[in-house]
């Protein structure tokens, strides 16, 4: 690669009438309206919130991707959906009336704690943004129904991209964190980044932001990968020290992070997803010795529902899981 990478310009595209990322070389109109969007790069605009306090309890939650292919009610205390999955974007609004439409859609028990995950692709992330103030009336509807956690959107930082463009993000994370703490809701700050300096920046503010009493990280794309992810478990490290307090995480992904998270967090909860898609692809947990399980075809009929199955893989995965990363 010829481009420089001391500038944050070294990876322009150079070609600004194609591009969408936030650029100094993009027509300066357009740049002028990303940096407007968000009052600029520096952290010190987003006003202040109140602390909103989480009352999850449960440090193994599963995921629930949707309740197609299921007829009966889940049993548990806490349950994750994605965030995309419960909004209408095109309607602005949630897809759901009330508490007892969501629960029911998702099979899940009423009384049950909901977290709201905000990782997710770019192209199902990005319309949260979009939504502009309606986002301030979208989260008042998820207080109204009760959610009880949502972790902010994932927006990318991207390796080959210029830095303006992961400043855009990093903000528009604390941005949305701010809006959902003023609106009530318990909200984790997912503290990505891609530089040493990005995490400084987190630290320095979850020092002085008191409010931010949980974090949010995902290790299933570049995080997740081995050659990269001692190097963000240390900068969640750090961001753990900088805080001069405890605070709480909330990870997706890999779960080999969770033994060493548990050693700088107060909280570490695993938003457990393989039960559910080996459920989809109509595989079943098999115990494989005394720390992993392998996965057998399970093939069913046309129309059978899918809940033995789901209940049976999800036992299996936070048997071990708690054996593995919550016994001690």
């Amino acid at each position: 690669m010829k481009d420089s990478l001391f500038d944050c310009l070294g990876l322009c595209c150079n070609k600004p009438d194609k591009c969408t990322r936030v650029c100094r070389n993009a027509p300066s109109v357009r740049f002028a309206d990303q940096l407007r969007e968000i009052d600029g790069f520096d952290f010190d605009s987003v006003p202040r919130a109140a602390l909103v306090r989480h009352q999850i309890s449960d440090d193994i939650v599963p995921l629930v991707y949707h309740g197609s292919s299921r007829v009966g009610q889940l049993s548990g205390s806490t349950f994750a959906l994605r965030l995309p999955d419960v909004v209408s974007f095109r309607g602005r609004r949630l897809k759901f009336q009330d508490r007892a439409t969501l629960c029911a859609a998702y099979h899940i028990p009423e009384d049950a704690r909901i977290i709201l995950s905000g990782v997710h692709q770019d192209h199902r992330i990005e319309p949260w943004w979009t939504l502009g103030s309606d986002r301030i009336h979208v989260i008042k509807q998820m207080r109204d129904i009760g959610i009880d956690m949502v972790t902010t959107p994932n927006f990318s930082v991207v390796l080959d991209q210029p830095r303006t463009d992961d400043m855009h993000a990093l903000k528009r994370i604390l941005i949305v964190f701010e809006e959902f703490a003023r609106g009530g809701i318990p909200c984790a700050l997912h503290s990505h980044g891609r530089t040493e300096r990005d995490f400084e920046r987190w630290g320095a503010e979850i020092a002085t932001r008191t409010e931010i009493e949980t974090l949010s990280y995902e290790f299933t794309t570049g995080p997740g990968r081995r050659r990269r992810r001692g190097w963000h478990l240390e900068q969640l490290a750090g961001l753990a020290a900088a805080a001069g307090r405890d605070i709480d995480i909330v990870v997706r992904g890999d779960p080999e992070v969770i033994d060493f998270l548990r050693g700088h967090f107060r909280k570490v909860v695993y938003l457990e997803t393989t039960a559910f898609m080996k459920t989809l692809k109509r595989q079943r947990a098999e115990r494989d010795g005394n720390d992993a399980l392998r996965w057998l075809p399970s093939p069913t009929e046309p129309g059978d529902p899918l809940d033995g199955l789901f209940f049976h893989n999800l036992r299996e995965r936070v048997t071990l899981l708690r054996a593995l990363h919550y016994a001690g």
